[in-house]
């Protein structure tokens, strides 16, 4: 065997594995390098948890992060002071995504011993460094070219100097106030239950119920706040940024700012309690100068002034009584299960398991369905004004008996109503004939006006189904017309056309299609509004005046049965007064204005010269 020819091809491939070795890897290894222009690889920004600052010639500027999973960056260099962390976190994105844009490698700067001072790092312009997790880093910025687009940098360790866009540079702070957090408050993460508002003759303190989180006023008087309101503008506190800090000095002369506590106070003082622990507090003092719009502020803690806009905070230095709740409940009416009505009679009504509502009165009967959500959405739609803030005698507001009386229960959902009251509502008449409503649970006497008090339920005939009746048109035989001392009849034909009845005539033209579509519409009448029950006040009603009325046979099976409507005069709200007798009841409503307008004032009532018996 000849054993030349191996020993040739073993000698070739251990050339080939040197050459690969020594030359042709290091070469890949140094292109796959500059492939990559990343000059920090592996970094990861999330790891990192101090970022330390420091500007050629000013102070340190270092912030450390206190809470990773909510992002809470603090402030301990130059001065202890919450930090924001976006322009922290997009710093640190930067680095992780920075590339060189050319490079000076260690062997090119190994004839330059001079290099650290050519290239301005025994000076730079900054220090950045990185604490965290991983392995420290250090990076310094050096002198700019001659363009200035570019900046020398250097990581500290590495052996290469690079040149980076200079454009990065902006995301460095250059002084304390830019890594400063402008947020006056975090509201969401402060722990209070009370708010004492202070301003120049004016005080009030507000609680927080714990339990259904609505807003108490305590002083100067007990009452109901509105929750609403001090939720929005606490939101736009929330929301408030500083625009300028001011001084950082724990001894500054507090009275160039109009923010001395003693002689007098500023022109705002809110405090945060928990319990009889001050959380936070926020003064306002004056404005700039020729800057009305703005205002000096200081808090608790830091206890630097600032100056912050003036807009957010007027609504705190009003009155306490702008602060109240003027509505009768506070609640979301959702929240009612049952109520016990006093007023013309006793009756009551309790919602369901389905959530209809029942009406218990002797009989119990279901309720309107709208009729119902336009009571509930009243006890907190209808705004009250305030009569007398602490009252004691209440016979001049009619409230020792009062006129109306609701006791709302809680809805405990499936088990019905239970035994908790949310509140108990008296509505009284005034000598004046002004209407008047309290609640015994507060001091207050309330005006409210008399449409609003007019529309509230006294009554359970007020709540009933306002469906009139139910027919169908062609199933209609004839229909009557009376009006002022004249009738006319008309009559339905075998084919189903409207004509007039034997010994009636009419003028020569009858709009007959907008006839069948009146009788189609009346067919499925509803009330708008039950107004009243007999006929007590018949006149003040207008019927006498007006003498009109419809009368409408139904053929209903193999009987016929009479449908008659009687029409009064206009209610406030415009809407013609109804009557027709149900069950031997007589009951007035308020009428659709446009049925009326449209098609039985339009088409359905006698002319003037024709007004007689046949």
């Amino acid at each position: 065997m000849n054993w030349k020819p191996t020993w040739i091809l073993l000698a070739a491939a251990a050339v080939l594995f040197a050459f690969i070795w020594l030359v042709e890897r290091p070469i890949r290894q140094e292109r796959l390098r500059q492939a990559s222009r990343i000059i920090l690889p592996g970094f990861d920004p999330a790891s990192v948890n101090s970022v330390e600052i420091m500007p050629r010639g000013a102070n340190e500027i270092r912030a450390g992060q206190m809470d990773r999973t909510n992002d809470l960056w603090q402030m301990t260099q130059p001065l202890s002071y919450p930090a924001q962390g976006a322009p922290i976190r997009t710093l640190l994105d930067a680095l992780a995504r920075l590339e060189w844009q050319d490079r000076i490698s260690a062997g090119e700067l190994k004839d330059q011993p001079d290099a650290q001072e050519k290239f301005g790092f025994t000076q730079p312009q900054f220090e950045v460094s990185l604490q965290g997790s991983g392995a420290p880093r250090k990076i310094l910025i050096g002198q700019s070219s001659a363009l200035g687009d570019q900046v020398f940098l250097e990581v500290v360790g590495s052996p290469d100097i690079y040149l980076v866009s200079a454009a990065w540079l902006q995301l460095i702070p250059t002084d304390k106030d830019q890594w400063r957090d402008p947020s006056l408050f975090n509201l969401a993460r402060l722990p209070y239950q009370s708010i004492q508002v202070r301003s120049p003759a004016r005080a009030f303190d507000l609680e927080r119920d714990a339990t259904n989180h609505l807003w108490l006023m305590k002083k100067p008087v007990t009452a109901r706040a509105d929750s609403a309101r001090i939720n929005e503008l606490l939101q736009r506190l929330q929301g408030l940024r500083v625009r300028q800090f001011v001084s950082d000095d724990p001894r500054a002369d507090l009275e160039l700012y109009g923010l001395q506590t003693s002689p007098q106070t500023p022109e705002l003082d809110l405090s945060f309690w928990r319990g009889s622990n001050l959380t936070a507090q926020l003064q306002v003092g004056a404005s700039p100068a020729n800057q009305p719009g703005l205002a000096f502020a200081r808090r608790q803690a830091p206890g630097n002034v600032v100056v912050i806009d003036r807009e957010a905070l007027r609504p705190w230095q009003g009155a306490y009584t702008n602060f109240l709740d003027y509505h009768f409940i506070s609640v979301s009416p959702d929240s009612i299960g049952a109520i016990a009505v006093q007023g013309e009679g006793q009756f009551a009504v309790q919602k369901q398991t389905n959530g209809q509502w029942q009406v218990r009165a002797g009989t119990t009967f279901p309720a309107d369905a709208d009729l119902m959500r336009d009571w509930l959405a009243s006890f907190t739609n209808i705004q009250t004004q305030i009569e007398k803030t602490v009252a004691t005698d209440f016979a001049d507001y009619g409230l020792t008996h009062p006129l109306l009386q609701y006791t709302l229960q809680a809805d405990s959902g499936a088990a019905g109503p239970s035994n908790t009251v949310i509140a108990r509502i008296e509505f009284g008449a005034g000598k004046s004939g002004k209407i008047f409503e309290r609640r015994p649970d507060e001091s207050f006497v309330n005006l409210i006006s008399p449409d609003d008090f007019n529309r509230l339920p006294r009554a359970p005939w007020q709540l009933r189904d306002r469906r009139i009746w139910t027919f169908d048109s062609s199933n209609v035989l004839s229909l009557t017309v009376h009006q002022l001392g004249g009738t006319r009849k008309y009559l339905r034909d075998p084919a189903g056309e409207w004509t007039f009845a034997p010994g009636y005539h009419g003028p020569p033209f009858v709009n007959w299609p907008a006839l069948e579509e009146g009788v189609h519409r009346l067919g499925e009448l509803r009330a708008v509004y039950w107004s009243g029950v007999g006929d007590a006040h018949w006149r003040e009603f207008g019927f006498a005046t007006m003498d009109f009325a419809l009368s409408l046979e139904v053929k209903r099976g193999d009987k016929t049965e009479t449908c008659s409507i009687e029409f009064g005069g206009r209610s406030p709200y415009s809407y013609p007064y109804a009557s027709v007798t149900r069950n031997g009841q007589q009951l007035i409503f308020e009428f659709p204005v446009d049925l009326y307008e449209n098609f039985v004032e339009h088409d359905m009532t006698i002319p003037a010269a024709m007004r007689y018996h046949p």
